[in-house]
């Protein structure tokens, strides 16, 4: 260890809890993933990566953007997916029931075969854009495809100098614009009269019906697919590769109403964009949202099998983990004191309980991702300010603070997805960690998951409310083992609980697994038991 005194000051940490604001280590101690490899490998169907939050995603979206010459990033926010939303037409065409999804993967196509063209051109200027631009028409050998693709270009030529909420924009304005040729007459009693669609008789209703969806057919269906076909000609045989990364998903850029269909049709989107063989588009999504997308997604268009080959799901050994605490205590050392060899176990060195070393412990309390390394990491150092290494009573301390963090996150993560998921995992509170599920088989917790969620009305959209109301009016068929499967699944899905499903099978945690299990498979000789991580904050009896 260097002579340097070390003293743990107020503030001091090994990196922010967002990949977005971590600049000073993420550069730096970026732990090389297998995940990395596969996303800019563009001979893989691999497009999205998928991860609970701080899985390390945006870190692999910013490396892609830092490393890869040819790449560019699409904002999300930029977008401006809400004049989508707030459309006339749009409204108009959901108040009648019509699937969008079609529409909405042209809308994808349209806007990444625009920021393809304009990633692989980067002109300057106008007369430099012509000129690269006819250098790809002359790729094309096949005439009819080229002369597909010289009118794409030529109709769209102002978008390839558009910012991209512009293309958005004008795409739903043109969209506007031949509705309202077609339907003009309906659109403005729709606009003008409060509930007209609700008013129609059904004759009518199934007549609008069928004419939107012919309008919709052969507004979608004209020229992308030859477009797409034609810059496949163009990328066969090149060395050269582009990618556009796709970050936020997870954040507010778009009303949740068309949100899910969005992210559906961009999963179908990307499977025909596979055809351009040096263009990779790298998505980041939370686990939480691809649940909801496909919960809200109708039986009838589920692809789940096809989405799975489009997938990397993120999971990180203990090994990478430790790599990266040590890469990262070591930065900070170094930038601090100029020393070169003080590791994580220079720091850490009191054992927390009798058997246990301190990073076993940690990654204990982990559901094995980068950010709750950091996160347990930084809380254990601020509540040993002043030291210079953590005592076994801050490392505890820090522990305590972490495990609030843990459960306020994943609430926050995905009391969207379950609005009733704070009050199930309060169910958990002062009980033991290892218990059967025939526990919560009974009337007694039903009627416990009854009281806990009539008092909250925001529990009141959630589905498992609804089953407990139609298992108190004796409306359904519905038995306190429903509920209970209910329960558990839940919290398995969301990291709480392992699962052990038969006894010759080993703990099921879905951080480990990366797949739910299906809630038939839960019965009353299930075990389960809560993560250590939740231990401090509600008062688990070890």
């Amino acid at each position: 260890m260097s002579a340097n005194k070390i003293i743990l000051n107020d503030g001091v940490n090994i990196g922010q809890n967002g990949a977005e604001h971590d600049d000073n280590f993420l550069f730096k101690c970026f732990v090389d993933h297998p995940a990395y490899d596969e996303l800019t490998d563009i001979d893989t169907p691999s497009t999205f990566i998928l991860g609970s939050t701080g899985a390390g995603k945006t870190a692999i979206i910013r490396m892609v953007n830092k490393n890869e010459e040819n790449s560019a990033e699409l904002e999300i926010h930029n977008l401006s997916m809400n004049h989508i939303a707030n459309s006339d037409t749009i409204l108009f065409l959901r108040s009648l029931d019509i699937d969008l999804t079609l529409f909405f993967q042209a809308l994808w196509k349209h806007v990444l075969c625009v920021e393809y063209i304009k990633v692989i051109i980067r002109a300057a200027d106008k007369a430099q854009f012509q000129f690269k631009v006819s250098k790809i028409f002359d790729a094309v050998k096949r005439q009819r495809q080229r002369e597909k693709l010289e009118k794409f270009v030529k109709d769209h030529e102002d978008q390839f100098w558009n910012t991209i909420d512009e293309n958005v924009i004008e795409l739903t304005d043109s969209l506007e614009r031949e509705f309202s040729t077609d339907f003009g007459l309906e659109l403005k009693k729709f606009v003008g009269k409060a509930g007209y669609i609700h008013n129609l008789g059904s004759q009518q209703k199934v007549q609008l019906q069928q004419r939107a969806k012919k309008f919709l057919n052969k507004l979608t269906l004209s020229e992308l697919p030859a477009v797409i076909s034609s810059l496949s000609d163009y990328t066969r045989g090149r060395q050269d590769r582009y990618f556009i990364t796709i970050d936020g998903l997870d954040e507010h850029w778009v009303d949740d109403a068309i949100k899910f269909q969005l992210i559906q049709a961009l999963f179908e989107s990307l499977k025909g964009l596979k055809k351009l063989r040096n263009f990779q588009v790298i998505v980041a999504l939370r686990n939480d949202l691809y649940v909801k997308m496909v919960r809200e997604t109708p039986s009838s268009q589920r692809q789940i099998e096809k989405y799975e080959d489009l997938i990397v799901r993120l999971k990180w050994s203990k090994v990478q983990l430790r790599t990266l605490a040590d890469k990262r205590v070591r930065e900070l050392f170094q930038w601090k004191y100029s020393s070169t060899d003080i590791s994580f176990d220079d720091i850490f060195k009191q054992y927390p309980d009798s058997r246990t070393s301190p990073w076993d412990y940690i990654i204990e309390r982990t559901l094995n991702r980068p950010r709750d390394v950091i996160n347990f990491i930084n809380l254990t150092l601020q509540a040993a300010e002043g030291k210079s290494a953590v005592s076994k009573n801050a490392f505890l301390l820090g522990e305590a603070n972490y495990s609030n963090l843990r459960l306020e996150t994943l609430i926050h993560e995905w009391s969207g997805t379950f609005p009733a998921i704070s009050e199930i995992l309060e169910l958990l509170r002062d009980r033991p960690a290892h218990r059967l599920a025939s526990e919560l088989m009974h009337s007694k917790f039903t009627e416990e998951l009854y009281d806990a969620l009539g008092k909250n009305p925001r529990c009141h959209k959630d589905e498992i409310w609804r089953t407990l109301v139609r298992y108190v009016e004796g409306v359904a068929e519905v038995e306190p083992h429903d509920l209970a499967r209910q329960a558990l699944f839940r919290l398995h899905l969301i990291g709480a609980i392992g699962l052990k499903l038969r006894e010759d099978r080993p703990w099921d945690w879905i951080y480990i697994t990366t797949r739910p299990v299906l809630e038939q498979q839960i019965d009353q000789n299930t075990k389960f038991r809560v993560h250590p991580m939740l231990f401090a904050s509600l008062s688990i009896r070890k």
